[in-house]
């Protein structure tokens, strides 16, 4: 009787420990299912997805004969292949990856079985508008960098170009070794981050909008073109003296001894506060992708450590996404709406809560900083007529001997073209020369 025990006991434990491995299995298969479906390894499964098509409806990959097949323009499919991905699988941020699952049928109940069930809504329509991305890839001129733009009142999508990219359709034998693809894996729109420069003096105005509510536009400080802060000099660009400098004046002129002495007078524990709040050191999530943070470290940072932080150069880094929702934050009214990529109710487009990176006021003043600019200092000449853009521009130093990151964020204050951008050009010539550029051939495709 103790033997019969003795095993009723073993196989209580035996099919325990089976019930608890089919309930692990099963609860994997739930969770991480679609990941095991989509990895590199299953790349012949590429020939199953449904097609993929832009907000007007173009063709921007589909399934013929068992393999996957991309637009017929070689410039879209260079263009858009971040957004898309490609055949491989090694590009994880691009939708048929993201979004496999759905395009190739697979769901937890069927898997991959050609049913009724697992067809539908195979296909998929993203907000991108294939005719901005192509047209921000050529303004670009073989530079590396990224340019994403969307609508900051529904969410849109509108553009989204990162380079270096390749031709999905064609992918070079080399690329595994040459440097002119280093990096063509990588969403830089998403996945990056790059010395800021002078677009990061928004932040810094916040911060001294938000510690002087009622004389923040007074405060002024001169201007000799140089000057030893913190025991090492502060420099203007090619070392333009600016004179007597008022806000509105020094973000024109884009005046780093100004926005230095403001750091200062704020402090750095205040300007790193003020920076978490906007957005830096945060985690932001898109479509399920997690996109590179936005930092800055003011830790133990002396006044010329400050200084040079509070014009987007010491610790600083920026990522496009951050920058280009914290645009559309600004404008309107301190709370950014979810970016998306699709409008149908997966995923990809779930309904997320505003959230609010700044204060009504400081929102309202910031746009009026930045329509000034462009007013006043670039020229709105430079976009389309009727979209009143609200923009600044960087040139964030890299030093090694390179040229610098040419920025340029913003938005236009319009109800018609409720778009918010930022586009980051390496090595380029200069913001407005460069990035001002880029950003124009954006808006005039949507225009």
């Amino acid at each position: 009787m103790k033997t019969v025990g003795f095993r009723s006991i073993v196989l209580y434990i035996l099919l325990a420990v089976f019930i608890g491995g089919v309930g692990y299995l099963v609860a994997n298969m739930f969770l991480h299912g679609r990941q095991w479906v989509m990895q590199p390894y299953n790349a012949h499964l590429s020939g199953q997805m449904g097609d993929i098509k832009d907000r007007d409806g173009n063709l921007l990959a589909t399934s013929q004969d068992g393999g996957r097949v991309y637009s017929e323009n070689d410039t879209v499919r260079r263009a858009l292949l971040h957004t898309i991905g490609d055949t491989a699988g090694f590009i994880g941020t691009g939708v048929q990856s993201v979004m496999g699952d759905k395009l190739t049928g697979y769901n937890f109940i069927t898997g991959l079985n050609d049913t009724v069930f697992s067809r539908m809504g195979s296909g998929l329509t993203l907000t991108v508008s294939q005719d901005a991305c192509t047209a921000a890839y050529n303004a670009m001129a073989g530079r590396n960098g990224a340019a994403i733009l969307y609508n900051y009142e529904n969410g849109d999508i509108l553009c989204k170009v990162s380079a270096p990219t390749f031709d999905p359709a064609f992918v070079p034998e080399d690329i595994e070794t040459n440097d002119a693809y280093k990096g063509a894996y990588l969403d830089k729109s998403l996945s990056a981050s790059f010395t800021p420069g002078s677009i990061f003096k928004i932040i810094t105005a916040a911060a001294a909008m938000e510690k002087w509510p009622d004389s923040w536009s007074e405060r002024t400080y001169e201007c000799w073109g140089a000057e030893n802060i913190g025991g090492s000099d502060i420099t203007c660009l090619h070392g333009e003296a600016h004179g007597s400098q008022d806000m509105f004046a020094a973000m024109g002129n884009s005046c780093n001894i100004y926005f230095a002495h403001l750091a200062n007078d704020i402090g750095g524990g205040a300007l790193q506060k003020k920076a978490e709040e906007m957005g830096f050191n945060q985690s932001f999530d898109f479509n399920g992708v997690n996109v590179t943070k936005s930092t800055l470290d003011l830790t133990g940072a002396n006044a010329n450590q400050i200084g040079w932080a509070a014009v987007g150069q010491y610790t600083v880094l920026a990522n496009p996404y951050h920058m280009m929702v914290l645009m559309g934050a600004v404008a309107k009214g301190g709370s950014y709406t979810q970016p998306r990529l699709t409008e149908s109710g997966d995923f990809l487009s779930k309904v997320i809560k505003p959230e609010k990176l700044m204060s009504s006021e400081t929102a309202r003043q910031l746009k009026a900083l930045l329509r000034s600019d462009v007013e006043n200092y670039y020229g709105d000449w430079m976009f389309p007529q009727g979209m009143a853009v609200c923009a600044k521009t960087g040139t964030g130093e890299v030093g090694e001997g390179k040229a610098p990151n040419c920025w340029m964020v913003g938005f236009c204050d319009s109800a018609q073209y409720p778009y918010a951008f930022a586009v980051v050009v390496e090595e380029g010539e200069g913001g407005i020369e460069t990035a001002g550029v880029l950003v124009n051939a954006m808006l005039q495709a949507l225009a």
